[in-house]
């Protein structure tokens, strides 16, 4: 997590302060009796969260770019309104419009148990309409503890109901792809994207040994990695999210990708997703809303 020396601090609360990063991008430094976190205005992008006495458990490249209006490569991506590539546009950032517009904070507060609120939301505008032409507006909650919790509530304004997907595509720092699991999936159909979306029944834990595309229909309310070379189980609870989309890109793909390159040994992204036959149908004036809460326990199966 990066410091705030040397840098200009804006202390919004007792256990919030604003600041910059690479490239003068506005971040949330967080930190609290119970956990440090880091925000990053761009995309409301989570980019760290270490619980006291551990780890961090988000993963940043080494290798990502620090850009307005580029998105970056770690963390907890926010997608919306496509998740992967466009339907229709190859030209596009995959991963839909919101994880490369500037969020606006609007409240960060102490709450009486230690832990600490951030709300961030933004809308749409004429570039995102001249893309996706739909009014909406999304807000993010995020709540810093012991466990990370995010709940994402996206509001259709517009004058017609519309269809939209969403995800958190969250990367989570590993000590070894090889020995990690995942619980929480068994029964699952499995749509293996790396092979011809062959579809089968998941039997037991998941284990990933290299490249990895793979989308679990109608998961459950709460899967697991297990890593025991770093000691821990994280454990990440699910409301309102039909899917776990769980990706590496192995050692070939990742020498492709100038983000990845040799560090695609040390992530694994355990996604919580809406996607294709999940997308979500909003009607005009409703509001849909999506958990996720991720916290680390020790190492146990």
């Amino acid at each position: 997590m990066e410091t705030a020396a040397h840098l200009h601090v804006h202390q919004l609360s007792r256990t919030v302060q604003r600041t910059t990063g690479p490239a003068q991008l506005s971040v949330l430094l967080i930190e609290n009796e119970q956990a440090r976190c880091m925000v990053y205005l761009q995309g409301a992008h989570v980019a760290s969260f270490t619980p006291n006495g551990q780890a961090d458990l988000l993963f940043m490249s080494p290798y990502s770019t620090y850009e307005k209006g580029k998105p970056f490569r770690g963390g907890i991506p926010i997608c919306f309104p496509w998740f992967g590539k466009h339907p229709k546009r190859d030209d596009l950032f995959l991963h839909g419009l919101v994880r490369t517009k500037a969020w606006e904070l609007r409240e960060a507060i102490d709450i009486a148990d230690g832990s600490t609120k951030l709300v961030l939301s933004t809308e749409d505008d004429e570039y995102t309409r001249s893309i996706w032409p739909h009014r909406f507006s999304l807000q993010l909650t995020i709540t810093v503890a012991a466990s990370l919790r995010l709940e994402m509530q996206v509001t259709n304004t517009d004058e017609q109901p519309f269809s939209f997907e969403e995800a958190f595509h969250t990367y989570f720092r590993i000590g070894s792809l090889q020995d990690c699991s995942i619980t929480g999936l068994d029964g699952c159909t499995v749509v293996d994207r790396s092979d011809g979306n062959r579809e089968y029944s998941q039997d037991g834990s998941v284990v990933v040994g290299g490249e990895f595309v793979r989308i679990f229909e109608q998961a459950g309310p709460v899967v697991a990695l297990h890593d025991p070379v770093l000691g821990r189980s994280i454990r990440m609870e699910q409301e309102n999210l039909k899917q776990v989309f769980v990706w590496n890109p192995g050692d070939e793909k990742a020498k492709q990708n100038p983000e990845v390159l040799d560090a695609w040994k040390d992530f694994l992204c355990v996604e919580q997703v809406n996607s294709g036959k999940a997308a979500v149908v909003l009607e005009k004036g409703r509001t849909h809303q999506s958990t996720l809460v991720v916290s680390s326990l020790p190492y146990a199966i």
